[in-house]
Protein backbone atom coordinates (compact mmCIF):
# COMPACT_ATOMS: atom_id res chain seq x y z
CA UNK A 1 0.00 0.00 0.00
CA UNK A 2 1.34 3.08 -0.98
CA UNK A 3 0.44 6.71 0.47
CA UNK A 4 1.43 9.77 -1.38
CA UNK A 5 1.64 13.28 0.67
CA UNK A 6 1.05 16.41 -0.98
CA UNK A 7 3.21 18.85 0.08
CA UNK A 8 1.75 22.08 1.95
CA UNK A 9 2.90 24.47 -0.18
CA UNK A 10 0.79 23.24 -3.47
CA UNK A 11 -2.26 23.15 -1.51
CA UNK A 12 -2.15 27.02 -0.09
CA UNK A 13 -1.21 27.67 -4.18
CA UNK A 14 -4.88 25.93 -5.37
CA UNK A 15 -6.71 27.61 -2.42
CA UNK A 16 -5.30 30.81 -3.78
CA UNK A 17 -6.02 30.26 -7.65
CA UNK A 18 -9.49 28.87 -6.89
CA UNK A 19 -10.04 31.97 -4.54
CA UNK A 20 -8.84 34.47 -7.25
CA UNK A 21 -11.38 32.81 -10.34
CA UNK A 22 -14.22 33.15 -7.35
CA UNK A 23 -13.60 37.24 -6.66
CA UNK A 24 -12.90 37.45 -11.00
CA UNK A 25 -16.11 35.37 -11.52
CA UNK A 26 -18.36 37.78 -8.73
CA UNK A 27 -16.67 40.80 -10.35
CA UNK A 28 -17.71 39.68 -13.43
CA UNK A 29 -21.42 39.32 -12.45
CA UNK A 30 -21.60 42.30 -10.63
CA UNK A 31 -20.25 44.16 -13.99
CA UNK A 32 -22.75 42.48 -15.82
CA UNK A 33 -25.55 43.70 -13.50
CA UNK A 34 -24.88 47.10 -14.02
CA UNK A 35 -23.93 47.32 -17.20
CA UNK A 36 -27.45 45.58 -18.14
CA UNK A 37 -29.42 47.75 -16.06
CA UNK A 38 -27.71 50.45 -17.13
CA UNK A 39 -27.85 49.49 -20.93
CA UNK A 40 -31.01 47.76 -20.91
CA UNK A 41 -34.84 49.54 -20.08
CA UNK A 42 -37.72 46.73 -19.85
CA UNK A 43 -41.14 48.16 -20.53
CA UNK A 44 -44.05 46.86 -18.62
CA UNK A 45 -47.58 46.12 -20.42
CA UNK A 46 -49.36 49.06 -20.38
CA UNK A 47 -46.67 51.57 -20.63
CA UNK A 48 -44.35 52.77 -23.28
CA UNK A 49 -40.22 54.09 -22.96
CA UNK A 50 -39.70 57.89 -24.15
CA UNK A 51 -36.86 58.74 -25.49
CA UNK A 52 -34.84 61.75 -25.27
CA UNK A 53 -32.09 62.19 -27.55
CA UNK A 54 -28.81 64.12 -25.59
CA UNK A 55 -27.05 65.35 -28.65
CA UNK A 56 -28.15 65.99 -32.28
CA UNK A 57 -29.24 68.15 -34.86
CA UNK A 58 -31.43 71.53 -33.40
CA UNK A 59 -35.65 71.19 -33.66
CA UNK A 60 -36.47 72.93 -36.66
CA UNK A 61 -39.29 75.94 -35.67
CA UNK A 62 -42.36 75.01 -34.05
CA UNK A 63 -41.66 71.11 -33.86
CA UNK A 64 -41.66 69.63 -30.46
CA UNK A 65 -40.18 66.13 -31.15
CA UNK A 66 -37.16 64.81 -32.89
CA UNK A 67 -37.04 62.96 -35.80
CA UNK A 68 -33.96 60.72 -35.48
CA UNK A 69 -30.71 62.47 -35.45
CA UNK A 70 -32.00 65.65 -33.93
CA UNK A 71 -32.34 66.47 -30.24
CA UNK A 72 -34.35 66.38 -28.01
CA UNK A 73 -37.89 63.67 -27.02
CA UNK A 74 -37.70 61.35 -30.48
CA UNK A 75 -41.26 61.22 -31.99
CA UNK A 76 -41.34 57.24 -31.89
CA UNK A 77 -41.60 55.49 -28.48
CA UNK A 78 -41.12 52.04 -27.22
CA UNK A 79 -43.95 49.24 -26.36
CA UNK A 80 -43.49 46.56 -23.62
CA UNK A 81 -40.28 44.84 -24.39
CA UNK A 82 -36.39 44.52 -22.86
CA UNK A 83 -35.01 47.70 -25.16
CA UNK A 84 -31.22 48.41 -25.56
CA UNK A 85 -30.57 52.16 -24.67
CA UNK A 86 -27.36 53.55 -25.00
CA UNK A 87 -26.80 55.73 -21.81
CA UNK A 88 -24.47 58.45 -23.37
CA UNK A 89 -26.53 59.13 -26.15
CA UNK A 90 -30.13 58.89 -24.80
CA UNK A 91 -32.29 59.37 -21.43
CA UNK A 92 -35.67 56.85 -21.35
CA UNK A 93 -38.82 57.52 -19.60
CA UNK A 94 -41.48 54.79 -18.72
CA UNK A 95 -44.63 56.58 -19.33
CA UNK A 96 -48.07 55.07 -19.14
CA UNK A 97 -50.63 54.54 -22.47
CA UNK A 98 -53.48 56.59 -23.24
CA UNK A 99 -56.42 54.94 -22.81
CA UNK A 100 -59.96 55.90 -24.72
CA UNK A 101 -62.99 54.80 -22.74
CA UNK A 102 -65.92 52.85 -23.94
CA UNK A 103 -68.86 55.14 -26.03
CA UNK A 104 -66.14 57.74 -26.19
CA UNK A 105 -63.72 59.42 -28.90
CA UNK A 106 -60.21 60.67 -28.37
CA UNK A 107 -59.40 63.80 -30.09
CA UNK A 108 -56.01 64.53 -30.67
CA UNK A 109 -53.86 67.88 -30.91
CA UNK A 110 -50.65 67.95 -32.10
CA UNK A 111 -48.03 70.60 -29.99
CA UNK A 112 -45.59 70.77 -32.87
CA UNK A 113 -45.67 70.54 -36.50
CA UNK A 114 -45.87 73.18 -39.40
CA UNK A 115 -48.21 75.51 -39.22
CA UNK A 116 -51.90 75.55 -40.72
CA UNK A 117 -52.81 77.36 -43.64
CA UNK A 118 -55.31 80.14 -43.63
CA UNK A 119 -58.51 79.01 -43.36
CA UNK A 120 -57.77 75.83 -42.24
CA UNK A 121 -59.20 74.53 -38.92
CA UNK A 122 -57.60 70.62 -38.28
CA UNK A 123 -54.66 69.34 -38.63
CA UNK A 124 -53.44 66.33 -40.95
CA UNK A 125 -50.31 64.68 -40.12
CA UNK A 126 -47.57 65.98 -39.51
CA UNK A 127 -49.14 69.48 -38.95
CA UNK A 128 -49.96 71.67 -36.01
CA UNK A 129 -53.24 71.50 -34.47
CA UNK A 130 -56.46 69.38 -33.88
CA UNK A 131 -55.96 66.26 -35.66
CA UNK A 132 -58.54 65.63 -38.34
CA UNK A 133 -58.47 61.95 -37.26
CA UNK A 134 -59.73 60.57 -33.98
CA UNK A 135 -59.02 57.63 -31.64
CA UNK A 136 -61.90 55.03 -31.05
CA UNK A 137 -62.19 52.94 -27.39
CA UNK A 138 -58.86 51.34 -26.93
CA UNK A 139 -55.43 52.08 -25.70
CA UNK A 140 -52.63 53.83 -27.63
CA UNK A 141 -49.05 54.70 -27.41
CA UNK A 142 -48.84 58.45 -27.87
CA UNK A 143 -46.16 60.35 -27.18
CA UNK A 144 -47.58 63.02 -24.89
CA UNK A 145 -44.07 65.46 -25.30
CA UNK A 146 -45.55 66.23 -28.31
CA UNK A 147 -49.26 65.39 -28.28
CA UNK A 148 -52.36 66.13 -26.34
CA UNK A 149 -55.45 63.72 -26.12
CA UNK A 150 -58.87 64.84 -24.75
CA UNK A 151 -61.77 62.40 -24.36
CA UNK A 152 -65.04 63.42 -26.05
CA UNK A 153 -68.76 62.10 -26.12
CA UNK A 154 -69.26 59.55 -29.10
CA UNK A 155 -72.17 60.32 -31.55
CA UNK A 156 -74.71 58.71 -30.77
CA UNK A 157 -78.11 58.37 -32.87
CA UNK A 158 -80.93 56.87 -30.80
CA UNK A 159 -83.83 54.99 -32.26
CA UNK A 160 -86.50 56.81 -34.12
CA UNK A 161 -84.07 59.51 -35.00
CA UNK A 162 -81.51 60.02 -37.98
CA UNK A 163 -78.42 62.03 -37.59
CA UNK A 164 -78.03 64.89 -40.05
CA UNK A 165 -74.19 65.92 -40.81
CA UNK A 166 -73.12 69.18 -41.10
CA UNK A 167 -69.18 70.04 -42.03
CA UNK A 168 -67.89 73.03 -39.94
CA UNK A 169 -64.34 73.08 -41.96
CA UNK A 170 -64.26 73.80 -45.47
CA UNK A 171 -64.76 76.72 -48.00
CA UNK A 172 -67.62 78.94 -47.64
CA UNK A 173 -70.36 78.78 -50.03
CA UNK A 174 -74.21 80.04 -50.66
CA UNK A 175 -76.06 76.87 -50.17
CA UNK A 176 -76.03 75.38 -47.09
CA UNK A 177 -76.74 72.28 -48.43
CA UNK A 178 -73.87 70.30 -50.63
CA UNK A 179 -75.71 68.48 -53.40
CA UNK A 180 -73.97 65.44 -54.66
CA UNK A 181 -72.40 65.54 -58.30
CA UNK A 182 -73.54 63.77 -61.35
CA UNK A 183 -71.38 60.62 -60.17
CA UNK A 184 -72.69 60.41 -56.92
CA UNK A 185 -69.52 62.09 -55.28
CA UNK A 186 -70.41 64.82 -53.13
CA UNK A 187 -67.75 67.67 -52.54
CA UNK A 188 -65.52 67.06 -49.01
CA UNK A 189 -64.01 70.68 -49.23
CA UNK A 190 -67.09 72.67 -48.60
CA UNK A 191 -68.82 73.62 -45.35
CA UNK A 192 -72.90 72.78 -45.06
CA UNK A 193 -75.19 69.67 -44.70
CA UNK A 194 -74.29 66.86 -46.52
CA UNK A 195 -76.96 64.96 -48.64
CA UNK A 196 -76.75 61.37 -46.44
CA UNK A 197 -78.23 60.49 -42.44
CA UNK A 198 -76.74 59.03 -40.04
CA UNK A 199 -79.08 55.95 -38.95
CA UNK A 200 -79.49 54.94 -35.18
CA UNK A 201 -76.11 53.81 -34.05
CA UNK A 202 -73.01 54.36 -32.62
CA UNK A 203 -70.26 56.94 -34.39
CA UNK A 204 -67.10 58.13 -34.09
CA UNK A 205 -66.76 61.38 -35.74
CA UNK A 206 -64.71 64.49 -34.86
CA UNK A 207 -66.94 66.91 -33.47
CA UNK A 208 -64.87 69.70 -34.57
CA UNK A 209 -65.13 68.75 -38.40
CA UNK A 210 -69.02 67.30 -38.44
CA UNK A 211 -71.79 68.47 -36.01
CA UNK A 212 -74.32 65.71 -35.98
CA UNK A 213 -77.72 66.52 -35.47
CA UNK A 214 -80.26 64.11 -34.29
CA UNK A 215 -83.45 64.54 -36.12
CA UNK A 216 -86.82 62.43 -34.96
CA UNK A 217 -88.22 61.00 -38.09
CA UNK A 218 -91.39 58.72 -38.00
CA UNK A 219 -95.09 59.54 -38.73
CA UNK A 220 -96.31 62.91 -36.78
CA UNK A 221 -99.71 63.80 -36.10
CA UNK A 222 -100.80 67.90 -35.80
CA UNK A 223 -104.03 69.14 -34.16
CA UNK A 224 -105.51 72.48 -34.94
CA UNK A 225 -108.59 72.50 -32.40
CA UNK A 226 -110.32 75.22 -29.64
CA UNK A 227 -110.83 73.00 -27.01
CA UNK A 228 -108.24 70.16 -27.20
CA UNK A 229 -105.33 70.42 -25.02
CA UNK A 230 -101.69 70.42 -26.66
CA UNK A 231 -103.33 71.78 -29.97
CA UNK A 232 -102.73 74.56 -32.34
CA UNK A 233 -105.27 77.02 -32.76
CA UNK A 234 -107.99 75.82 -35.18
CA UNK A 235 -108.38 76.97 -38.57
CA UNK A 236 -110.09 80.02 -39.66
CA UNK A 237 -111.60 82.09 -42.68
CA UNK A 238 -114.46 84.01 -44.67
CA UNK A 239 -116.43 81.95 -46.75
CA UNK A 240 -118.44 83.32 -49.75
CA UNK A 241 -121.06 85.51 -48.34
CA UNK A 242 -118.91 86.84 -45.48
CA UNK A 243 -119.59 84.85 -43.07
CA UNK A 244 -116.78 83.36 -40.59
CA UNK A 245 -116.02 79.90 -40.30
CA UNK A 246 -113.80 77.72 -37.71
CA UNK A 247 -112.79 74.49 -38.59
CA UNK A 248 -110.51 71.44 -36.46
CA UNK A 249 -108.56 69.58 -38.28
CA UNK A 250 -106.00 66.86 -37.63
CA UNK A 251 -103.00 66.84 -39.96
CA UNK A 252 -101.17 63.70 -40.49
CA UNK A 253 -97.70 63.68 -41.54
CA UNK A 254 -94.13 61.70 -42.25
CA UNK A 255 -90.99 63.25 -42.11
CA UNK A 256 -88.77 60.89 -44.95
CA UNK A 257 -85.04 60.17 -43.77
CA UNK A 258 -83.50 61.31 -46.99
CA UNK A 259 -85.45 64.54 -47.02
CA UNK A 260 -84.41 65.25 -43.45
CA UNK A 261 -81.07 67.24 -44.35
CA UNK A 262 -83.02 69.51 -46.41
CA UNK A 263 -85.61 70.40 -44.12
CA UNK A 264 -82.72 70.86 -41.27
CA UNK A 265 -80.78 73.06 -43.48
CA UNK A 266 -83.73 75.22 -44.17
CA UNK A 267 -85.88 75.06 -40.93
CA UNK A 268 -83.95 73.53 -38.39
CA UNK A 269 -85.45 71.30 -36.12
CA UNK A 270 -88.71 69.43 -36.04
CA UNK A 271 -90.56 71.69 -34.44
CA UNK A 272 -89.53 74.22 -36.69
CA UNK A 273 -90.61 71.89 -39.77
CA UNK A 274 -94.23 71.53 -37.98
CA UNK A 275 -94.60 75.21 -37.26
CA UNK A 276 -93.04 76.75 -40.98
CA UNK A 277 -94.21 73.88 -43.36
CA UNK A 278 -97.50 72.31 -41.78
CA UNK A 279 -98.91 74.51 -39.89
CA UNK A 280 -98.38 77.47 -42.50
CA UNK A 281 -99.51 75.21 -45.21
CA UNK A 282 -102.83 74.51 -43.22
CA UNK A 283 -103.95 77.76 -42.46
CA UNK A 284 -103.55 79.12 -46.29
CA UNK A 285 -105.23 76.09 -47.89
CA UNK A 286 -107.77 76.25 -45.14
CA UNK A 287 -108.59 80.15 -46.27
CA UNK A 288 -108.34 79.37 -49.55
CA UNK A 289 -110.64 77.04 -50.23
CA UNK A 290 -112.84 77.86 -47.56
CA UNK A 291 -113.35 81.13 -49.33
CA UNK A 292 -114.59 79.18 -52.24
CA UNK A 293 -117.67 77.89 -50.49
CA UNK A 294 -120.76 79.44 -48.71
CA UNK A 295 -122.44 78.34 -45.69
CA UNK A 296 -124.97 76.07 -47.13
CA UNK A 297 -122.20 74.25 -49.17
CA UNK A 298 -120.55 73.48 -45.97
CA UNK A 299 -123.31 71.79 -44.66
CA UNK A 300 -124.75 69.68 -46.98
CA UNK A 301 -122.77 66.09 -47.57
CA UNK A 302 -121.77 66.39 -50.85
CA UNK A 303 -120.58 69.77 -51.23
CA UNK A 304 -118.87 69.36 -47.80
CA UNK A 305 -117.27 65.85 -49.01
CA UNK A 306 -115.61 68.02 -51.69
CA UNK A 307 -114.60 70.71 -49.14
CA UNK A 308 -112.65 67.76 -47.55
CA UNK A 309 -110.67 66.55 -50.52
CA UNK A 310 -109.96 69.85 -52.37
CA UNK A 311 -108.44 70.57 -48.91
CA UNK A 312 -106.61 67.17 -48.85
CA UNK A 313 -105.16 67.22 -51.97
CA UNK A 314 -103.98 71.18 -51.94
CA UNK A 315 -102.10 70.26 -48.77
CA UNK A 316 -100.23 67.20 -49.99
CA UNK A 317 -99.56 68.86 -52.54
CA UNK A 318 -97.95 72.00 -51.60
CA UNK A 319 -95.84 70.01 -48.51
CA UNK A 320 -94.70 67.98 -50.69
CA UNK A 321 -92.36 70.19 -52.77
CA UNK A 322 -91.41 70.91 -48.75
CA UNK A 323 -90.44 67.66 -48.89
CA UNK A 324 -92.65 66.70 -46.34
CA UNK A 325 -95.36 64.05 -47.01
CA UNK A 326 -98.93 64.50 -45.42
CA UNK A 327 -100.74 61.07 -45.43
CA UNK A 328 -104.25 63.04 -44.59
CA UNK A 329 -105.77 65.94 -43.05
CA UNK A 330 -109.42 65.17 -41.89
CA UNK A 331 -112.07 68.18 -40.71
CA UNK A 332 -113.31 67.08 -37.66
CA UNK A 333 -115.85 69.82 -36.98
CA UNK A 334 -116.97 72.78 -39.03
CA UNK A 335 -117.97 75.78 -36.70
CA UNK A 336 -120.75 77.83 -38.35
CA UNK A 337 -121.85 81.42 -36.64
CA UNK A 338 -125.18 80.59 -34.66
CA UNK A 339 -127.16 83.71 -35.65
CA UNK A 340 -127.17 81.82 -39.75
CA UNK A 341 -127.64 78.59 -38.13
CA UNK A 342 -130.70 79.95 -36.59
CA UNK A 343 -131.88 81.12 -40.01
CA UNK A 344 -131.56 77.70 -41.66
CA UNK A 345 -132.83 76.11 -38.48
CA UNK A 346 -136.52 78.74 -38.64
CA UNK A 347 -136.23 78.10 -42.68
CA UNK A 348 -135.92 74.48 -42.43
CA UNK A 349 -138.83 73.87 -39.71
CA UNK A 350 -140.67 75.91 -42.08
CA UNK A 351 -140.06 73.70 -44.40
CA UNK A 352 -140.89 70.58 -42.86
CA UNK A 353 -143.88 72.67 -41.54
CA UNK A 354 -145.12 72.59 -44.38
CA UNK A 355 -143.53 68.79 -45.70
CA UNK A 356 -145.71 67.54 -42.49
CA UNK A 357 -148.76 69.43 -43.55
CA UNK A 358 -148.68 67.84 -47.43
CA UNK A 359 -148.01 64.60 -45.85
CA UNK A 360 -150.60 64.80 -42.78
CA UNK A 361 -153.48 65.72 -46.58
CA UNK A 362 -151.63 62.32 -48.01
CA UNK A 363 -152.15 60.96 -45.16
CA UNK A 364 -155.89 61.32 -44.93
CA UNK A 365 -156.79 60.80 -48.66
CA UNK A 366 -154.77 57.93 -48.19
CA UNK A 367 -157.20 56.77 -45.32
CA UNK A 368 -159.94 57.32 -47.02
CA UNK A 369 -159.40 55.25 -50.30
CA UNK A 370 -157.94 52.66 -47.82
CA UNK A 371 -160.88 52.60 -46.26
CA UNK A 372 -163.19 52.22 -49.51
CA UNK A 373 -160.54 49.54 -50.80
CA UNK A 374 -161.43 47.72 -47.18
CA UNK A 375 -165.05 48.03 -48.36
CA UNK A 376 -164.57 46.74 -51.80
CA UNK A 377 -162.66 44.04 -50.29
CA UNK A 378 -165.01 42.59 -48.04
CA UNK A 379 -167.74 42.89 -51.07
CA UNK A 380 -164.95 41.03 -53.32
CA UNK A 381 -165.07 38.64 -50.36
CA UNK A 382 -168.60 37.68 -50.25
CA UNK A 383 -168.98 37.18 -54.28
CA UNK A 384 -166.24 34.76 -54.10
CA UNK A 385 -167.61 32.78 -50.86
CA UNK A 386 -170.73 32.50 -53.08
CA UNK A 387 -169.06 31.62 -55.84
CA UNK A 388 -167.37 29.20 -54.20
CA UNK A 389 -170.11 27.57 -52.55
CA UNK A 390 -171.80 26.92 -56.26
CA UNK A 391 -169.08 25.69 -57.76
CA UNK A 392 -168.51 23.04 -54.82
CA UNK A 393 -172.28 22.28 -55.08
CA UNK A 394 -171.80 21.77 -58.85
CA UNK A 395 -168.87 19.59 -58.09
CA UNK A 396 -170.49 17.66 -55.79
CA UNK A 397 -173.27 16.72 -57.89
CA UNK A 398 -170.59 15.93 -60.66
CA UNK A 399 -168.80 13.54 -58.33
CA UNK A 400 -172.14 11.69 -57.85
CA UNK A 401 -172.66 11.30 -60.98
CA UNK A 402 -169.59 10.35 -61.93
CA UNK A 403 -169.74 7.70 -58.95
CA UNK A 404 -172.74 6.50 -59.85
CA UNK A 405 -171.27 5.78 -63.82
CA UNK A 406 -169.04 4.25 -62.22
CA UNK A 407 -170.50 1.72 -60.57
CA UNK A 408 -172.64 0.90 -63.25
CA UNK A 409 -169.83 0.67 -65.42
CA UNK A 410 -168.06 -1.89 -63.00
CA UNK A 411 -171.30 -4.05 -62.53
CA UNK A 412 -171.49 -4.48 -65.96
CA UNK A 413 -167.93 -5.06 -66.40
CA UNK A 414 -168.29 -7.43 -63.50
CA UNK A 415 -171.32 -9.16 -65.41
CA UNK A 416 -169.44 -9.28 -68.89
CA UNK A 417 -166.12 -10.78 -67.12
CA UNK A 418 -167.89 -13.77 -65.04
CA UNK A 419 -169.49 -14.80 -68.58
CA UNK A 420 -166.08 -15.30 -69.98
CA UNK A 421 -164.77 -16.83 -67.34
CA UNK A 422 -167.70 -19.45 -67.39
CA UNK A 423 -166.98 -19.91 -71.59
CA UNK A 424 -163.28 -20.20 -70.77
CA UNK A 425 -163.54 -23.14 -67.80
CA UNK A 426 -166.04 -25.23 -69.54
CA UNK A 427 -163.78 -24.99 -72.84
CA UNK A 428 -160.67 -25.55 -70.20
CA UNK A 429 -162.99 -28.96 -69.25
CA UNK A 430 -163.87 -29.72 -72.63
CA UNK A 431 -159.99 -29.54 -73.80
CA UNK A 432 -158.86 -31.23 -70.67
CA UNK A 433 -161.48 -34.46 -70.70
CA UNK A 434 -160.32 -34.70 -74.83
CA UNK A 435 -156.56 -34.54 -73.69
CA UNK A 436 -156.94 -37.30 -71.10
CA UNK A 437 -158.60 -39.49 -73.17
CA UNK A 438 -156.05 -39.44 -75.94
CA UNK A 439 -153.79 -40.34 -72.79
CA UNK A 440 -155.60 -43.03 -72.05
CA UNK A 441 -155.84 -44.13 -75.80
CA UNK A 442 -152.15 -43.58 -76.43
CA UNK A 443 -151.31 -45.31 -73.58
CA UNK A 444 -153.14 -48.27 -74.28
CA UNK A 445 -152.33 -48.18 -78.03
CA UNK A 446 -148.48 -48.91 -76.32
CA UNK A 447 -149.05 -51.76 -73.83
CA UNK A 448 -150.58 -53.21 -76.60
CA UNK A 449 -148.04 -52.81 -78.52
CA UNK A 450 -145.66 -53.48 -75.98
CA UNK A 451 -147.39 -56.97 -75.09
CA UNK A 452 -147.42 -57.81 -78.85
CA UNK A 453 -143.47 -56.91 -78.86
CA UNK A 454 -143.24 -59.18 -75.70
CA UNK A 455 -144.99 -61.89 -77.33
CA UNK A 456 -142.35 -61.61 -80.57
CA UNK A 457 -139.34 -61.52 -78.76
CA UNK A 458 -140.48 -64.68 -76.51
CA UNK A 459 -142.14 -66.21 -79.91
CA UNK A 460 -144.43 -68.35 -78.38
CA UNK A 461 -142.41 -69.54 -75.34
CA UNK A 462 -145.73 -69.04 -72.93
CA UNK A 463 -142.95 -70.47 -69.50
CA UNK A 464 -140.70 -68.36 -70.77
CA UNK A 465 -143.50 -64.88 -70.94
CA UNK A 466 -144.70 -66.35 -67.42
CA UNK A 467 -141.02 -66.18 -65.82
CA UNK A 468 -140.48 -62.68 -67.32
CA UNK A 469 -144.21 -61.33 -66.10
CA UNK A 470 -143.06 -62.70 -62.54
CA UNK A 471 -140.29 -61.23 -62.63
CA UNK A 472 -141.08 -57.62 -63.23
CA UNK A 473 -143.96 -58.08 -60.39
CA UNK A 474 -141.03 -58.55 -57.54
CA UNK A 475 -138.82 -56.24 -55.22
CA UNK A 476 -135.75 -55.21 -57.11
CA UNK A 477 -134.06 -55.12 -54.26
CA UNK A 478 -134.29 -58.82 -53.49
CA UNK A 479 -131.02 -60.74 -53.41
CA UNK A 480 -130.76 -64.44 -53.31
CA UNK A 481 -127.87 -66.31 -52.42
CA UNK A 482 -126.65 -69.92 -53.28
CA UNK A 483 -123.84 -71.66 -51.01
CA UNK A 484 -122.02 -74.55 -52.16
CA UNK A 485 -121.27 -77.10 -48.92
CA UNK A 486 -120.23 -80.18 -50.95
CA UNK A 487 -120.68 -82.57 -53.71
CA UNK A 488 -124.22 -84.00 -53.55
CA UNK A 489 -125.78 -81.14 -51.60
CA UNK A 490 -128.31 -78.96 -52.64
CA UNK A 491 -126.26 -76.65 -54.83
CA UNK A 492 -125.18 -79.58 -56.63
CA UNK A 493 -128.89 -80.85 -57.24
CA UNK A 494 -129.66 -77.43 -58.00
CA UNK A 495 -127.54 -76.73 -60.18
CA UNK A 496 -127.33 -80.53 -61.62
CA UNK A 497 -131.49 -80.16 -62.59
CA UNK A 498 -131.73 -79.86 -66.13
CA UNK A 499 -134.90 -78.47 -65.16
CA UNK A 500 -134.01 -75.75 -63.30
CA UNK A 501 -132.55 -71.80 -64.51
CA UNK A 502 -131.85 -69.10 -63.04
CA UNK A 503 -133.13 -65.55 -64.73
CA UNK A 504 -130.36 -63.09 -63.40
CA UNK A 505 -130.83 -59.34 -63.48
CA UNK A 506 -128.78 -58.10 -66.86
CA UNK A 507 -125.34 -57.18 -66.00
CA UNK A 508 -125.23 -60.15 -63.10
CA UNK A 509 -122.25 -61.98 -62.32
CA UNK A 510 -122.73 -65.79 -63.21
CA UNK A 511 -122.41 -68.34 -60.95
CA UNK A 512 -119.78 -70.13 -60.47
CA UNK A 513 -119.57 -73.70 -61.69
CA UNK A 514 -119.25 -76.75 -59.12
CA UNK A 515 -115.82 -77.49 -58.22
CA UNK A 516 -114.83 -73.86 -58.37
CA UNK A 517 -112.86 -72.43 -55.33
CA UNK A 518 -115.55 -69.91 -54.57
CA UNK A 519 -116.68 -70.19 -51.48
CA UNK A 520 -120.32 -68.06 -52.49
CA UNK A 521 -121.91 -66.51 -54.94
CA UNK A 522 -124.68 -63.58 -54.39
CA UNK A 523 -126.33 -62.32 -57.74
CA UNK A 524 -129.76 -60.72 -57.59
CA UNK A 525 -132.88 -62.40 -58.71
CA UNK A 526 -135.95 -61.81 -60.44
CA UNK A 527 -138.43 -64.18 -59.38
CA UNK A 528 -140.08 -66.45 -56.53
CA UNK A 529 -137.68 -67.09 -53.59
CA UNK A 530 -136.06 -70.38 -53.30
CA UNK A 531 -138.36 -73.36 -52.11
Amino acid sequence: MNIRFTPPRRIERWKWILGFWAVVALASLVTFLVTWNSFFTYVPPGQHLVLLAKDGAPLPPGHVLAEPGQKGPLKEVLGEAWHFVLPIAYEGKLEPNTSIAAGQVGIVTALGGEPLPPGMVLAEQGQQGIQREVLPPGSYRINLHGFKVTEAPATEIPVGFVGVQRRLVGRETDAELIEPDAAGSVDDDRKGFLPTVLQPGLYYINPHEIDVIPSEVGIFQTTFSKGASQARPPITFTSRGGFPISIDCTVEWEILPEDMPQLVAEYGSRSRIEENVIDLQTHAIGRDKGSEYGIIDLLEGAKRRKFQDDFTSELMKACAEKHVTVHSAFIRNIDIPETYLEQVRDKQLATQKTLTNKAKEATAKTTAEVEEAKQMVELGVKKVEAETKRLVALLDGQVENLQATTEGNLEQMRAKNEAEVAMLEGERSRLTGEAEAEAQKLKETARSTIARMKMDIFRGEGQSFLRYALAEELNPDLRLRLFQSGPGTFWTNMTGSEGMNLLLQPGAAPLPAPGKPEASATAPLKGPPAQ
